[in-house]
């Protein structure tokens, strides 16, 4: 606000952007939590463009690593512990993507930098599991006791720390440590579960009797467990019992159903059953789900391709029934892929049990059932708990959307001040980007579409500028700036009638502002009201004695439209006695001196261009018309030929060198110029029919 009262453009501009830049992050934070990870980086990189700090470095390593993509993570953390070497965080999150990309040592050293900086649990658990990488296992046990320490003695304490041994392969010290969970707190959240899992993984994920227990145990703790219902209903699909597994995979849909997985084998349940009306919708459901997700997170879902076009291949849908058999066969292909490239990956989760089960058909989100403390139990987060996103609701009372609105007001506002800012320094490339942004994110700011409009037309977009601005003066016909640069649009692109009609209202202020004022008389030329042409540029002359050389040789060409020759001569020379050397004036006045039958005097201005400029079109073409006038049909020729190679697009260089070879006897040659300039007459002519297609009603 303190910028936008000081009326200086650039601390505006400053200001504008740090506003930007801290709006974009909170947004990406926003995304983040909605798990929207592909926007979330986006929004960071774009923050990054109006000011580049290590928050918000960190911020998109963060994002990077939900994403999975951990060397972004370590490229954007290492980038912000060079700009703030004492930034705790950054190392710590270089340490996490670290972590995921198995490089253990070295996420160990930024792990261990990032607690000299600040003590926390979340820094002391990763560098534990980066001890157990590198097998260093009484590092690892002394690196968990000093969390124990930090943290105290519960039971989901232990379960985190089990459940890193678990990870990492060490099925006896991850049951040691569920065991002693339980032992603290016999309804331990996700203790029984993580010991089923580690049972499971140590068996090649073969069900025991001990396994269903454990899962069993978990649901009596807490009977909406996704992952533990999720398992029983699998179990169970596998073993046939299949309204045993469709009552678990139900309870899990409760918990999550926005997981992919689950209404598949709910599908897979019915097409077993020959259900086959069911199993399509559950299908649909599935593969639905997966429409904006990596599909690489969601393997298993081939199964729902293939099962569902195999129903609509037999129910007579043969197209989209071969399309969906099509994905099934890549995504197997994706899976051969992968396991190609990393042998043992598909046994991080898994391997094959005896139904063939794979590690691509567990959930992606093992973490739905987050092992957070009770209330009053401690965190291990602290500050560093801004690394798991929220939970994603979708009420329209929710903060969140409250929060997203909010912002969506400031990132407009601060968009709209930092484009007028620009357009105010003449910057309108970056004013026109910079209304689009504030558009989009809130397009009830007032006189939005009003800038976008004027913006457009500066940077040559003059048809979007039409298309704004025309809608503008409808709703607010007195806006008397909006309407000069209507008119001035609708004048470059020719749009005579159009122009003269809009700029009429303020014709007071055309006669005032030369650019305007030569528009509408162009403008009123065209259209065929010369008088009223030349009397609105003999107002425009009275009212600016000292235009500038550039309107002066404007007006002239104007006059000479109207076939006033001498008031024409009079402004070039006008134009001449200004600026002596002026090419333009020169040809102009070489031209009206060629129509009051003075050809010497013609000859000699367009030769004094040639002495400056030996290959100006304008000039070359000029004297071969005058030679050709005078008879020398060699140098006629010589000339035209010239221009016909600076400018062969133009058509009247053509017919006048189609006319001296004919002089000269050149027939073939004539011809030939004679077939050139009807294709250009034939292509202008298509060219002009398309454009009125296109033109503005």
């Amino acid at each position: 606000m303190e910028a936008r009262k000081s009326g200086d453009l650039g601390r505006i501009s400053r200001a504008s952007e740090r506003v930007i830049a801290l709006g974009l992050v909170e947004m990406a934070k926003l995304h983040l939590d909605e798990r929207r990870f592909g926007e979330a980086v986006k929004l960071c990189r774009a923050s990054l463009q109006y000011e580049d700090t290590p928050e918000t470095r960190v911020e998109l390593a963060i994002v990077s690593l939900y994403a999975k993509k951990p060397a972004d993570a370590v490229e954007q953390a290492s980038l912000a512990v060079e700009k703030d070497p004492q930034n705790a965080l950054a190392w710590n999150i270089k340490g996490q993507a670290l972590l995921h990309s198995e490089d253990f040592a070295a996420a160990a050293t930024a792990l261990e930098r990032s607690l000299e900086l600040h003590q926390n649990a979340d820094s002391i658990y990763a560098l534990g599991i980066a001890f157990l990488g590198q097998g260093e296992k009484q590092k690892a046990a002394d690196t968990f006791s000093q969390l124990l320490t930090l943290t105290g003695e519960y039971g989901w304490s232990r379960v985190l720390v089990g459940r890193a041994y678990q990870e990492q392969r060490m099925p006896q010290e991850a049951e040691a440590e569920f065991r002693i969970a339980l032992r603290i707190d016999p309804r331990t959240p996700n203790a029984h579960y993580f010991w089923a899992l580690t049972l499971l993984q140590n068996n090649s994920w073969s069900p025991t009797g001990e396994v269903r227990s454990h899962m069993l145990e978990e649901l009596k703790i807490d009977p909406r467990h996704f992952l533990a219902n999720y398992w029983l209903g699998y179990f169970a699909s596998k073993e046939r019992n299949y309204s045993e597994s469709d009552r678990y995979l139900r309870l899990a849909i409760e918990s999550n159903p926005s997981q992919p997985e689950t209404w598949m084998f709910l599908g897979l349940n019915a097409q077993r059953r020959a259900a086959n009306r069911s199993a399509e919708t559950y299908f649909r459901k599935a593969i639905g789900l997966t429409k904006n997700r990596d599909l690489k997170e969601h393997l298993a879902i081939r199964k729902a391709y293939f099962a569902l076009g195999r129903i609509l291949v037999s129910s007579g849908r043969r197209e989209e029934g071969e399309e969906l058999l099509g994905k099934a066969r890549e995504l197997e292909l994706e899976i051969l892929s992968e396991s190609q490239k990393k042998p043992g990956a598909m046994n991080a989760k898994g391997g094959a049990d005896m139904s063939g089960m794979v590690a691509s058909d567990i959930p992606e989100s093992e973490d739905q059932n987050n092992f957070s403390p009770s209330p009053g139990q401690g965190s291990i987060g602290g500050e560093y708990s801004r690394l798991a996103p929220s939970p994603v609701t979708k009420s329209p009372q929710d903060p969140a959307r409250k929060t997203e609105k909010h912002l969506r007001t400031i990132l407009g506002s601060a968009f709209n001040d930092l484009a007028t800012a620009e357009a105010l320094q003449e910057r309108y490339d970056l004013a026109d980007k910079h209304y689009r942004e504030a558009e989009g994110w809130d397009s009830g700011i007032p006189g939005v579409q009003r800038n976008l409009g004027l913006a457009a037309f500066f940077v040559g977009e003059y048809a979007e500028a039409i298309r704004l601005l025309a809608k503008v003066i409808q709703s607010t016909p007195g806006d008397a700036h909006a309407r000069a640069v209507l008119g001035l649009a609708y004048f470059s692109t020719e749009h005579f009638a159009k122009a003269a009609q809009t700029i009429a209202p303020i014709a007071d202020r055309a006669a005032q502002d030369p650019q305007l004022g030569f528009a509408w008389a162009k403008s009123l030329a065209e259209t065929g009201n010369k008088t009223a042409a030349a009397r609105a540029i003999e107002n425009l002359e009275k009212a600016h004695p000292n235009l500038n050389v550039e309107n002066v040789i404007q007006f002239g060409q104007l006059w000479l439209d109207l076939g006033e020759t001498r008031r024409a001569e009079h402004a070039f020379r006008r134009a001449l006695s200004t600026d002596p050397s002026n090419a333009d004036a020169k040809c102009a006045l070489g031209i009206v001196l060629m129509r009051l039958s003075r050809p010497r005097e013609a000859t000699d201005l367009f030769l004094s261009v040639l002495a400056d400029s030996p290959s100006h079109p304008e000039a070359v073409f000029q004297l071969g018309r005058v030679s050709l006038e005078l008879g020398d049909l060699p140098e006629a020729i010589r000339y035209l030929e010239e221009a016909a190679r600076l400018r062969p697009e133009r058509r009247s260089v053509h017919l006048e060198l189609e006319t001296a070879y004919r002089k000269a006897g050149r027939t073939s040659d004539a011809d030939r110029e004679h077939a050139i300039s009807q294709a250009l007459k034939n292509a202008r002519t298509m060219a002009e029919q398309s454009g009125l297609k296109k033109r503005p009603n």
